[in-house]
């Protein structure tokens, strides 16, 4: 038997399929799940800390993405596999279930990740792909999901498994607050996400972030009374221009390119953009959608795109 189902709309079949599961039942059934991707609006990077990693404050924006989960149960072992565009190292999906085993009943299954977004691109694709593989398994045992499980498997899991649609993170980004005030109207902003012909390595980064800042910077981690009124401004349709993120002058130390990005974005009409993450993608928002048109129409002939996506955030 095979069905298509969304797992957030059962969550009582989720738990009568854990039941079957604990009971030795093998059923055949196919999930068509959805991943999610994220953008940093802002992104702030402070000092290393004594076990090496740097406590970060941004502000994530959950959106949709080209990318999805063919989740099959009824297999003799877990298995996952890819089409499309590569990924880096091993496969986080794998790393998401062996967490997840003797924390929630599951059976074996076969996952086919269907992959569209180009590896080092800082928008979270890998993560995208964990995070909906851990929301559908704990929706099949019935439980709501452990964020504090996902952000194990890393900084922006916790984020793209969870039901927040934007949330400040802080710590290495898995410690998750929701925006304060009227920002819904972020939702409605249309955009870009483009992608260069190049990768930025999260990992690299973040060292030349302290090849560059050297021993003597200031990485101060602002409050969020110093940057909300930037949201609440972009929410009102005003232009904010490129918006903070620590790696943007790593962005532009290796690849200049960067600077004629941000020249086109704004003479475009743009409302912000900015770098996704910590590259090597960067992003931008429209009050219309006649400027995502147009943002397509002009980018896509630049040669420094390798491809572009449209931003549509999650409701």
């Amino acid at each position: 038997m095979t069905v298509n189902r969304n797992p957030a709309l059962h969550r009582t079949g989720g738990a009568f399929f854990n039941f079957l599961c604990q009971c030795g039942v093998v059923i055949s059934l196919e999930f068509i799940v959805p991943c999610h991707i994220k953008i940093n609006l802002c992104l702030w990077v402070g000092a290393p800390g004594v076990d090496g990693y740097h406590p970060i404050r941004t502000f994530f924006l959950k959106l949709r993405s080209p990318e999805f989960l063919r989740i099959r149960t009824g297999s003799v072992r877990t298995v996952v596999y890819h089409r499309g565009d590569p990924f880096y190292g091993e496969h986080l999906v794998l790393r998401a279930q062996a967490l997840l085993r003797g924390r929630i009943q599951l059976p074996p299954v076969e996952v086919e990740c269907e992959k569209a977004l180009p590896a080092g691109g800082g928008v979270g694709g890998g993560s995208g792909n964990a995070g909906a593989f851990i929301r559908w398994a704990y929706a099949q045992a019935g439980m709501d999901t452990d964020l504090s499980v996902a952000a194990q498997l890393g900084s922006d899991v916790a984020f793209l498994a969870s039901r927040m649609w934007a949330a400040w993170g802080e710590g290495r980004g898995e410690l998750l607050t929701p925006p304060e005030g009227d920002l819904d109207g972020l939702r409605e902003l249309r955009g870009i996400i483009g992608f260069p012909r190049w990768a930025i390595g999260t990992a690299w980064a973040y060292r030349m972030l302290d090849q560059l800042r050297g021993s003597s910077s200031d990485a101060r981690l602002p409050e969020g009374g110093e940057v909300e009124p930037l949201l609440e401004g972009l929410v009102r349709g005003r232009v904010v221009g490129l918006m903070s993120n620590d790696f943007i002058p790593v962005a532009e130390k290796v690849r200049p390119e960067y600077v004629k990005i941000w020249r086109d974005c704004e003479s475009l009409g743009a409302l912000a953009w900015g770098l996704c993450g910590s590259g090597s993608g960067f992003f931008a928002l429209f009050s219309h959608q006649e400027g995502v048109e147009r943002a397509f129409a002009e980018l896509g002939k630049q040669d420094y795109v390798r491809s572009l996506i449209p931003l549509e955030v999650c409701r």
